[in-house]
């Protein structure tokens, strides 16, 4: 036999001769219907080829030495900016007090309005004394080491308040101090008794655990211990309390699905000597998408805790002793978790398996259309010979 005719053996795909076969219309419709569902199961699988899934997944965060952005926006009605403080410090012993850069602070009305988004500044060019001798050296009233007596000036106001911080002491708002006369700073700071102040930017941190807080008068440390000068908000006239407004707090870049618990929080008080503080989990997240770079975010999680300074028991809390002391204000206390969250963006099939879906479609509904055009061939033939009888 020729090697052409030995393959005709295994010919799976036997034919029909032309005059053999027969054309019904009940085939043509079937044929329709057919190759309608197929289309459409096509456009199915094609769809369900382009979707994208989203995948979670969590694993240890391996990172080291990282640094993190906290962005925010938060307003405080009833304190100045002159006398509201941004510090920073975190357990590597990093400490960033009075925040100013990357941050604006913008001073605001009693309603709320703007008065002004300028870094503030209460000792202009205008208010400085041409008069004075240039070899004018300003007291420092005692607030230097007497080593450095003769040798260091405080010609502005700045310079004594700079050198009362140095040693601990509490400064006040400048009445009977030259440099502050001189350059009006104790008037100001009256004009500015009413406003409010809106805090907003970025601030850069050590990816460990830390805190960030807004607390009244200029900062400094002395060992073991974070301290704030109250000498002009404690003896105030005007009754300034840390009620406040969070219209952004986020950590690192935004992305659209990340939402920030904060955002909108508002915590009124009428105390002068009130503390607002918060207890921030920051979550380490990656988000993977197709076509595009991926975004290494942080998400958190929130719990808040209010009290008096004075300490005691309150109306809200009848059965609970609060501890007596600390600083005024509204501080945010943030701890990094271990983990990491990986959102990964893939399509639901690959390539490979959409044609094996497409194939599967076609093949699964032209054979289901054979039985049924077969069965209606064999019912019409069955009916014709009863017919016939």
């Amino acid at each position: 036999m020729p090697p052409r005719r030995r393959l005709t053996t295994f010919d799976a795909f036997t034919k029909t001769v032309e005059d053999a076969r027969v054309r019904t219309t009940a085939g043509g419709v079937v044929t329709i219907v057919a190759v309608v569902i197929i289309v459409l199961l096509i456009v199915s699988e094609w769809s369900d080829y382009r979707r994208i899934v989203n995948r979670p997944e969590l694993i240890v965060d391996k990172t080291r030495g990282e640094r993190m952005s906290i962005n925010l926006n938060i307003t405080f009605p009833t304190v100045p900016c002159e006398i509201l403080t941004l510090d920073v410090m975190d357990v590597s012993g990093e400490q960033q007090t009075e925040v100013t850069h990357g941050i604006i602070k913008t001073r605001l009305n009693e309603d709320g309005s703007v008065i002004s988004t300028q870094q503030l500044d209460l000792h202009g060019a205008g208010d400085k004394a041409p008069h004075l001798d240039a070899g004018y050296c300003g007291p420092c009233y005692g607030a230097i080491p007497k080593e450095e007596e003769g040798t260091r000036c405080c010609n502005t106001c700045d310079d004594v308040r700079n050198a009362y911080q140095e040693v601990g002491w509490a400064f006040g708002d400048g009445h009977g101090v030259e440099q502050c006369e001189r350059e009006n700073y104790p008037n100001r700071l009256q004009e500015m008794a009413h406003e409010g102040c809106n805090i907003a930017g970025t601030v850069s941190v050590n990816k460990v655990v830390g805190n960030f807080h807004f607390a009244p008068g200029k900062s400094y440390s002395s060992p073991n211990m974070h301290l704030h000068d109250l000498n002009i908000y404690e003896t105030s006239a005007v009754r300034h309390t840390f009620t406040h407004h969070i219209h952004h707090l986020s950590f690192g870049p935004q992305h659209h699905t990340v939402s920030n618990p904060l955002d909108g929080t508002t915590r009124e008080t009428d105390e002068r000597l009130f503390n607002f503080m918060y207890f921030i989990k920051v979550v380490s997240t990656r988000f993977e998408r197709i076509g595009e770079s991926p975004l290494e975010t942080n998400q958190y999680s929130v719990t808040s805790h209010e009290r008096a300074i004075r300490g005691g028991r309150d109306d809200d809390h009848p059965n609970t002793m609060h501890a007596r002391g600390g600083i005024p204000g509204v501080f945010f206390s943030y701890d990094i978790s271990p983990m990491k969250v990986i959102n990964r963006e893939e399509r639901s099939k690959s390539f490979g398996s959409f044609l094996i879906g497409v194939c599967a479609v076609a093949g699964g509904v032209l054979a289901v259309a054979s039985v049924i055009d077969r069965g209606v061939w064999e019912a019409d033939k069955a009916l014709n010979r009863k017919k016939a009888v």
